[in-house]
């Protein structure tokens, strides 16, 4: 088992009303050392941008951000969407955010949302502005292959409306968007979650990590993504000796609430402990261990028998801390709480008039304005 406590999760979710004591909590629990809070829209909230910013200021030390994108921008800016992102890249950078999390190539996010193709030439300026400026991104493309079938798709999946076997939008299609834009861009830097969703496809996934020095995948589970290690294990641990640099370990856990109308769901920390265990005996354990169905997000409703692949220290550390600070910065960027107060007044505006164009949009403004108290009370001067 990997021994040094300086462990780094690159990928948790988190919005209020989960509290931030529970985040630093959970992160005990799972021996995580620091954290990076991914933020994804919210369709009666817009952003939990400031709410993750607000934590990070409770523990600047402990807390990296990566901003969601303004959905705002897809309804009142599609034919300049290119440059408001990049503003609003820049904005998040200077409110204190670490990178970008890009959760709209999530076919079921390209349901909701009217998103243009990511190569079209609408899009540009933004690429171009990350690719200028080194700004990180993480970005959700595709699903696990088994959402196109419906023979394959987990009962839960399908409960969720993940089933994408009979939309117009392909695989495939997204592929070949992505790969256009790192054509273009090829100095672009991008962590792909859940292993680029080609754990089944290392071959493929070599021949991306290859030609383009700057793409990373991360470990986040989904479960298909340990069942295709299993398969072959001496391939896979050829494939993540090889490409050791380019891994960052990560566990999907937190908020789950996607452009949900109830932002109440919490931590769950029996699951958020049986996703850091997954990922880390797989790493760190040349054993056969039987993992037991859970009924629910992460394992499902079958136990699988997974192979270990037991990596020697050196590589796990890359792994579980170095590649992400190599990739990121050694440090945090630091909170402004007068630019956080800004977005907030911003956040409030945009879903006033947001609200008059989507009939099923409630604005709710009960986050944004306890991050509003929060940064107020910061600023105010103590009385004597």
């Amino acid at each position: 088992m990997y021994k040094n406590k300086n462990i780094i999760d690159c990928h948790i979710h988190y919005a209020l009303p989960i509290e931030p004591c529970e985040v630093i909590k959970t992160m005990d629990a799972t021996g995580i050392d620091r954290a990076n809070l991914v933020i994804v829209p919210h369709r009666n909230r817009l952003s939990s941008v400031p709410d993750a910013l607000m934590v990070k200021d409770l523990y600047p030390k402990r807390i990296f951000v990566f901003a969601s994108l303004d959905i705002s921008g897809y309804f009142a800016h599609r034919n300049q969407l290119g440059k408001y992102f990049a503003k609003h890249a820049q904005q998040m950078r200077l409110c204190g955010c670490d990178g970008i999390k890009i959760v709209e190539g999530k076919p079921s996010m390209r349901k909701m949302l009217p998103i243009p193709d990511f190569d079209l030439e609408t899009w540009d300026p933004f690429w171009e502005y990350a690719e200028k400026t080194g700004t990180p991104i993480l970005w959700h493309v595709n699903d696990p292959q088994e959402f196109w079938d419906k023979d394959k798709i987990p009962a839960w999946a399908l409960e969720k409306g993940w089933y994408y076997g009979e939309d117009k939008l392909a695989c495939e299609a997204q592929y070949t968007q992505v790969l256009n834009i790192l054509k273009r861009h090829p100095h672009i830097k991008i962590i792909f979650a859940h292993f680029f969703f080609l754990s089944g496809q290392l071959e493929r996934l070599s021949t991306i990590l290859d030609q383009y020095q700057n793409v990373m995948v991360d470990l986040t589970p989904g479960i298909e993504m340990y069942i295709n290690f299993a398969k072959d294990p001496q391939a896979s641990r050829n494939f993540f000796e090889k490409y050791q640099d380019r891994i960052i370990y990560g566990t999907d856990i937190g908020a789950r609430n996607i452009l949900k109308k109830d932002a109440s769901d919490g931590i769950n920390l029996a699951e958020s402990r049986e996703r850091s265990n997954l990922v880390r005996s797989f790493l760190t354990d040349s054993r056969v261990v039987t993992v037991k169905a859970d009924g629910n997000f992460l394992i499902g409703t079958t136990d699988f028998d997974l192979q270990g692949i037991g990596l020697n220290e050196s590589i796990q550390e890359k792994i579980f801390s170095k590649n992400f600070l190599h990739f990121i910065g050694e440090q945090p960027q630091l909170v402004d709480s007068r630019r956080v107060l800004r977005e907030c007044r911003k956040i409030k505006r945009t879903l006033n008039i947001m609200k008059w164009f989507d009939k099923g949009l409630f604005p709710d403004f009960s986050a944004v304005n306890r991050v509003i108290s929060y940064f107020k009370e910061k600023k105010a001067p103590k009385k004597i």
